[in-house]
């Protein structure tokens, strides 16, 4: 199993936390934001932090539907994440199908095909597939990781990076999907899609 690396090192490949902070609609993609001054609440900028090895679990199909494990994970990733914008003010996020199926749908591919990344290997991006999903958004976000084994776990890993942070915390975000999948290289791969109708 490769050393665990600190947050501050750059990874050589795709690494497990990612997050693309809210952007109204028509934005796409800019350039990674250095941790010292977070990026704004509307860019949409993609981040790393530092990966968790995991040994090999099961792979989650992409084509079943979540267990109820997979289901009680996601929960407790929600709860969680409402428990952080409680502290800081923000109302609690409510769930909605569709981003559920956006964010359960990419976690699945990830662990599935084995990659890490907020585009899809068909090209589809956060946006593209929230919007497929069915999900009319005035703004979006996604925040990606890989080889947490716990929703607690994930939710720290989150809130100690300022991009995962700034979208977990952006108060103008009232919606959430998470999703959650066992497999792949890292063993474990969790999706949060974040939005606004």
């Amino acid at each position: 199993m490769p050393p665990r690396p600190t947050a501050t090192q750059v990874p050589t490949q795709p690494q497990p936390t990612a997050d693309l902070p809210a952007v109204p609609a028509p934005v796409t993609p800019a350039t990674p934001a250095t941790p010292a001054t977070p990026p704004p609440a509307t860019s949409a900028v993609p981040a790393r932090v530092a990966p968790v090895p995991s040994p090999a679990l099961p792979v989650t199909p992409v084509t079943s539907a979540p267990s109820d494990r997979l289901l009680g994970e996601a929960s407790e990733v929600i709860a969680l994440t409402n428990a952080e914008r409680a502290r800081a003010g923000c109302a609690a996020l409510t769930t909605d199908r569709r981003l559920i199926t956006a964010a359960q749908a990419h976690s699945a591919d990830m662990s599935a095909h084995d990659y890490f990344s907020h585009d899809s290997l068909d090209g589809r991006t956060p946006f593209q597939r929230i919007t497929k999903a069915g999900y009319e958004f005035s703004a979006a976000a996604e925040n990606i990781a890989a080889g947490q084994r716990t929703p607690a776990e994930v939710v720290r890993g989150w809130m100690n990076s300022a991009g995962h942070r700034a979208n977990i915390l952006n108060c103008s975000l009232k919606q959430i999907g998470v999703g959650y999948a066992t497999g792949g290289r890292y063993g474990t791969y969790w999706t949060q899609d974040f939005g606004t109708p």
